[in-house]
C-alpha cells in the first residue's frame, strides 16, 4: 500500500497514545485486508527503534508507517527496557534507559524552550494551507530553518524584516548588510543568494525561447530579480538574435550609488562578438527614481549610433528600480532626431 493510498483510506479507527514518549499511534482503514499503523509525534529520539521494528519514514507525512501487527507494544517493551543507544533506538537519550519510559517522558518535557515543536508545527501549518497562508515573517522564519538550527528563527525574521523593509529587500541585502544582524552567517548567506539566482534563473526560461519583445512583462520581471535591489549602479545588456531571442544577458560594469562608466567600443565588439542583431540597454538607479538623466540620454544615443553602424539595433534602454521601471522608447528617446 502506497502512501497515498494510507492518506486517502485512512479513518483513525483507533489511536493508541503512548504520551510518555511522546508518540500517539493510529490504526488506518485499507481495502486489501492489511492493517496499518502511523507513528506520530516525537519520532526523532525514537528513529533507529521505529526502524528495527519494521516502520518506514514518510517524510512528507512526518509519520512512520507500520504494515500488519500494532507496534504499540513491542515499542513500549523495547523503549522501556532499553539502555540507550542505537540498540534501544534512544539515541538521543543515551543512558537515561533505566530510568523507565515514564521518566524518559518526563526527561523530554523538562526545560524545553517556548518554541519547543514550532518548527513542525508551522512546517505542517504551510503544507496543509494555501500559498498566501503564510505572513511576510513567518515564510521567512520557514525559510531560515534550513540555515539556522535548533534555536528559534522568528526573532530573526522580524529583525531582518525590520532592517531591510521587505521579502524581497532581504534577500537582496549584501553581505555585509546581513552580517549585521545576530545569527546570520555563511550559511544565511548560501541560502540567499541561491534563493536569489533560483527565482533568476525560472523567470529567465521563458526569455530563452521566445522572441523578448513580445514577453515583455517577463522581461521586465527578471531584470527587477536581478537588478532592483542593488545598492551600486549596473550596466547590462541584453543580446539577441535576429528573431529577438535572447541569445545573452551579461553585466558589463558596476559604479558607484549613481554612476556607471559605459564604452560604446566594448558594446559594439561584444554585440559582434556574439553575432547578435539587437540588443536592449538595461541600468538600474538605486536611488529608487527610474527616471533617466540627461547622461543616461546621452549616453543611448551615442551607443544608438555606434550600433547603427555596424548594422545592429539598439531595441531599447531600460531603467529598472524598486518604484519600477522605464523605458526609452516609450517616452520617444529612441528616435533620430535632427542635429
Amino acid at each position: 500500500m502506497t502512501t497515498q493510498e494510507i492518506s486517502a483510506e485512512a479513518t483513525g479507527l483507533a489511536e493508541a497514545p503512548l504520551p510518555a514518549l511522546g508518540l500517539s499511534i493510529t490504526q488506518h482503514a485499507s481495502t486489501d485486508g492489511l492493517h496499518v499503523y502511523t507513528v506520530k509525534g516525537d519520532t526523532h529520539p525514537h528513529r533507529f527503534l521505529l526502524r528495527e521494528l519494521g516502520g518506514r519514514w514518510d517524510g512528507i507525512r512526518r509519520v512512520w508507517i507500520f504494515e500488519g501487527a500494532d507496534p504499540s507494544d513491542a515499542i513500549r517493551a523495547r523503549a522501556g527496557a532499553g539502555t540507550g543507544g542505537s540498540a534501544s533506538g534512544l539515541s538521543d537519550f543515551s543512558g537515561q534507559g533505566a530510568l523507565g519510559k515514564e521518566a524518559i517522558g518526563q526527561a523530554a518535557a523538562a526545560g524545553h524552550p517556548h518554541h519547543w515543536g514550532h518548527r513542525q508545527r508551522l512546517r505542517d501549518r504551510f503544507l496543509s494551507g494555501t500559498d498566501e497562508g503564510l505572513p511576510d515573517y513567518e515564510l521567512l522564519e520557514l525559510l531560515l530553518f534550513f540555515a539556522v538550527p535548533k534555536i528559534d528563527t522568528k526573532p530573526i525574521a522580524k529583525d531582518l524584516l525590520a532592517r531591510f523593509g521587505s521579502l524581497a529587500g532581504v534577500v537582496n541585502a549584501t553581505a555585509e548588510q546581513l552580517t549585521e544582524i545576530e545569527r546570520t552567517d555563511h550559511f544565511t548567506l548560501t541560502l540567499f543568494k541561491a534563493l536569489r539566482v533560483f527565482a533568476a534563473r525560472l523567470v529567465r526560461e521563458d526569455l530563452t525561447e521566445r522572441p523578448v519583445l513580445d514577453n515583455w512583462d517577463r522581461l521586465i520581471a527578471y531584470l527587477r530579480a536581478q537588478m532592483a535591489h542593488r545598492n551600486i549602479e549596473q550596466f547590462r545588456l541584453l543580446f539577441l538574435d535576429r528573431r529577438n531571442v535572447l541569445i545573452a544577458d551579461e553585466k558589463q560594469h558596476e559604479g558607484s550609488i549613481d554612476h556607471t562608466p559605459v564604452y560604446p567600443r566594448e558594446v559594439v565588439k561584444r554585440a559582434l562578438a556574439l553575432d547578435a542583431s539587437a540588443l536592449v540597454m538595461v541600468h538600474n538607479h538605486p536611488s529608487n527614481h527610474p527616471q533617466p538623466s540627461k547622461p543616461d540620454i546621452e549616453m543611448t544615443r551615442i551607443v544608438r549610433d555606434a550600433l547603427e553602424r555596424v548594422g545592429v539595433v539598439l531595441h531599447d534602454h531600460l531603467i529598472i528600480s524598486r518604484r519600477g521601471h522605464t523605458s526609452f522608447r516609450q517616452l520617444g528617446l529612441m528616435e533620430n532626431k535632427p542635429r
